[in-house]
């Protein structure tokens, strides 16, 4: 009987240490790929990239990196005006309108307003 307690919880000591090993490599993923945007996108400021990292988690990985790309094919092909056609938008507010774009098709317009006010 002891010898299935020890095992037991050598068991659970194992599986506590695979799950707390595999939150961090996920945190490095998600921090890797919100270094990896930020620098795409040319952003400097620390609020502009408390943004970013915000969008990430609401998206997700795969979705923000999608929307990166699609970023820099815009810019690639000329950029983005702003609404009065009196300036080009930065990669940084192209990325931020398309989030809104997709956030609000997506019905989550109170969750919005919280990751862009911080």
């Amino acid at each position: 009987m002891r010898a299935s307690r020890a095992r037991d919880r050598q068991a659970e000591e194992e599986a506590k240490r695979r799950a707390a090993a595999n939150e961090r490599q996920q945190r490095r993923a998600f921090q890797q790929a919100v270094q990896e945007i930020v620098a795409a996108l040319g952003e400097k400021e620390p609020r502009s990239q408390a943004t970013i990292e915000r969008s990430v988690a609401a998206l997700g990985v795969e979705a923000a990196q999608a929307l990166r790309h699609e970023v820099e094919g815009i810019e690639a092909g000329g950029g983005m005006m702003t609404v009065d056609g009196s300036r080009r938008r930065t990669p940084g507010g192209v990325y931020l309108l398309l989030f809104k774009q997709r956030m609000n098709e997506a019905g989550r317009k109170d969750e919005l307003k919280k990751i862009i006010s911080g």
